[in-house]
């Protein structure tokens, strides 16, 4: 009897052991807005490495959540997406001309991956991004895209304020050069932000400095265009997320579109009044999808 109810302990304590692993490793953003939730699991967790039947391996396994959850944040976590937004406000010519493409292309990196990460889940769920008090409802998807827009702009902004033909053709390569990096980076969203920007009107019809252009480059914008172009519901884009490991950071918009596909198109409910639990699998197939993305594979 004694043995059975060791048994039954060390398979509870595994279970509990297992899914607190999946849930901090997942979905830290639980724990990074609820400070009443993460004291108490790490209380949980004290206890748990008090007993003093604990298996070695559990105890490790305990140890490993608890230093996860206990861990303080890191410098880039602890910048918020208010201080990234102001960021785009005020740039100054000599940074970017200072900074290597390679340089540009981590930080972008960098910025656009702690933007995306701070979305909660819960903001993907009713389409609340295409209500009237979307700012009140989805924030923090409302702050992504203004990120998005910011960068852009502030590509196109630095290509114009050359005057010179020749700068404005090496200005263009080398923003050419560090979407292509993005791209090695897995980083699709800044990707799309820069060649959005050299497709904008002002950019596009400055048909003197193309003409200075590189062939080569050229062939390479048109290579990145492809891969972000949303032709076909994006189909390039999610071939080649679909075909590269994470992390990556991919873009915001080919994710809420297939959400208010679905919204639109599937009722909550049967109509014997059940719950559609079809469409909720949908619903997290297509969040699950883009969260995975940030995160490498276990």
């Amino acid at each position: 009897m004694c043995d059975k109810d060791f048994i039954i302990r060390r398979a509870a304590t595994n279970r509990v052991l297992n899914v607190l692993r999946h849930w901090v490793s997942k979905h830290s953003q639980d724990f990074e807005m609820n400070g009443e939730l993460k004291m108490g699991v790490i209380c949980l967790l004290e206890e748990v490495l008090r007993d003093p039947d604990l298996l070695p391996q559990e105890r490790k396994a305990t140890a490993n959540i608890l230093s996860a959850l206990s861990l303080d944040d890191q410098d880039d976590a602890q910048l918020r997406i208010e201080d990234i937004l102001q960021m785009a406000e005020c740039p100054t010519v000599e940074c970017f001309e200072s900074l290597s493409a390679m340089e540009l292309a981590e930080q972008i990196t960098l910025l656009d991956h702690i933007v995306f990460r701070s979305i909660p889940y819960e903001e993907f769920l009713g389409q609340g991004w295409m209500k009237v008090d979307k700012n009140e409802r989805t924030p923090y998807i409302m702050k992504t895209s203004q990120h998005f827009n910011d960068m852009s702009n502030l590509v196109a902004s630095q290509i114009m304020t050359h005057t010179d033909v020749g700068s404005r053709a090496n200005s263009m390569e080398k923003w050419v050069a560090v979407a292509d990096i993005c791209r090695c980076l897995h980083n699709y969203n800044g990707v799309l932000e820069i060649t959005s920007a050299l497709n904008r009107s002002a950019i596009y019809r400055l048909k003197k400095t193309w003409a200075k252009v590189s062939k080569q480059t050229k062939a390479l914008m048109d290579k990145l265009q492809k891969t972000v172009s949303s032709e076909g519901r994006f189909k390039n884009l999610r071939e080649t997320l679909k075909n590269c490991n994470p992390p990556t950071v991919p873009y915001l918009g080919m994710y809420l579109t297939d959400l208010a596909f679905i919204e639109e198109g599937t009722p909550n409910f049967t109509e014997e009044g059940l719950v559609n639990f079809s469409k909720m699998r949908m619903v997290w197939f297509v969040f699950m999808s883009s969260y995975c993305t940030l995160s490498p594979p276990l």
